[in-house]
């Protein structure tokens, strides 16, 4: 079995913080090039931990991005591979409902999805805001290693950095060939 995390530079708060900022910005440069009928989507991966991005953690986001993309219209794509974790952008020629659907489909039952973070931006109030589970009637995710919503335990550090990792680790080892080629 492959250590997802032995490998890759430590990220502390302030870079995940600032990669946010810049995350936040590129949305907006984006969401002004949007056509009436496409939808803007921004995917990242939730790694917790210091180790944020590396051969194999490109590996998972690439597969699960190609997996998450089938059967959708893609007019752009932009991609970062940046320390603190792959990202994409990405607008499709679908709806944001039909987009969102399909994205919480993907992040509930894609065996590599549980990891994803997938948003689908709107303009409301004149700001982007991701859509809600809420506003499809449908429940917050659940934590990984337990039934709570992931929201509290990741506020709570209800289970350690080491406890997620060792369960990602095992969830990438058994449902993707790792290999650093």
């Amino acid at each position: 079995m492959i250590d997802v995390f032995s490998e890759g530079v430590s990220q502390d708060i302030a870079q995940v913080l600032q990669n946010r900022d810049n995350r936040v910005n590129e949305q907006r440069i984006l969401f002004r090039k949007l056509d009436e009928n496409q939808s803007l989507i921004s995917a990242k991966l939730n790694i917790p931990g210091p180790i944020k991005n590396n051969l194999y953690l490109i590996q998972v986001f690439q597969s699960g991005l190609e997996q998450f993309t089938q059967g959708l219209e893609v007019d752009y794509q932009l991609i970062w591979n940046i320390a603190t974790g792959p990202e994409a952008f990405l607008i499709l020629n679908e709806s944001n409902i039909a987009v969102k659907k399909h994205s919480m489909e993907f992040e509930d039952n894609n065996k590599l999805g549980r990891l994803f973070d997938i948003d689908v931006l709107t303009n409301s109030d004149g700001s982007l805001h991701p859509l809600s589970r809420k506003d499809f009637h449908q429940a917050e995710r659940k934590c990984l290693l337990c039934n709570q919503p992931a929201k509290i335990c990741a506020r709570s550090r209800t289970h350690s950095v080491g406890e997620m990792q060792n369960y990602i680790n095992k969830l990438i080892n058994k449902n993707l060939e790792l290999s650093w080629n």
